[in-house]
């Protein structure tokens, strides 16, 4: 689904912030113990000199799932996964963090990869505002938003979402898109999002002396475990 409305572009002030926000290299993924709730929290904690780690969520494809990486189904069997930026200056969390996902321009960070869907919408949408309503945060934003399928309409919701919540320290979130709720926009029911899962650890790779099963080695090059120096098996009566 691809929801074209004309387009009207507000520009934002982010500041430097969200031009120079990239992902915290090796620590992209979260591990089992530092995965947060998604039941809201405080901000994300600004130095004195005004640096804060952005929150930003992104989705792990069913079946292209990182190890040992904490997240919440979120539809279609794909997983929400939480991460976070390199320290950056900015006195806007909010819209440093939507501005960072909006202007990101590549699909998938890492290998397994985590994606943004909202990389197709790029040059078409942009922040324009947010507010805090009690525990709710409403974000505002205008252009055309791209979705090319189902699937994907609740992974560009359940990132938008869960990036503004995070980032105002909040429980809840409301999106709208040219004053649109981007449920109405895209023909979603409300957002439930599953039980949290931790992906399975990456097996280790097998070392010398040892067979693919984690045995002891001591086999013959032709994979027998005899002791025959002509590569037969032996066998010691009892």
């Amino acid at each position: 689904m691809s929801a074209r409305r004309p387009l009207r572009r507000v520009t934002a002030a982010l500041g430097a912030a969200a031009a120079t926000v990239v992902l915290a290299g090796c620590s992209i993924f979260p591990g089992p113990t530092e995965s947060p709730t998604d039941d809201g929290g405080p901000l994300p904690t600004t130095s004195a000199d005004g640096y804060v780690e952005l929150p930003l969520y992104f989705v792990a494809l069913n079946g292209q799932f990182p190890p040992n990486t904490t997240g919440r189904e979120v539809a279609c069997q794909d997983l929400l996964v939480r991460t976070t930026s390199v320290p950056v200056r900015t006195e806007d969390p909010v819209a440093s963090a939507i501005g960072f996902l909006l202007t990101d321009e590549q699909y998938s960070h890492g290998d397994p990869p985590v994606t943004n869907s909202l990389d197709p919408s790029e040059d078409a949408l942009a922040y324009g505002s947010h507010r805090i309503e009690g525990d709710t945060v409403v974000l505002e934003l205008t252009g055309d938003l791209v979705s090319r399928s189902h699937c994907e309409s609740f992974r560009i919701r359940a990132q938008l979402n869960r990036t503004a919540a995070a980032a105002a320290g909040v429980e809840n979130a409301e999106v709208y898109v040219n004053g649109v709720l981007i449920e109405d926009l895209l023909g979603l029911s409300p957002m439930e999002l599953g039980e949290e899962i931790t992906t399975p650890g990456q097996d280790p790779e097998p070392t010398e002396g040892t067979t693919d099963d984690g045995s002891s080695g001591g086999g013959t090059t032709d994979g027998t475990t005899g002791d025959a120096t002509d590569g037969t098996d032996t066998t010691t009566a009892p």
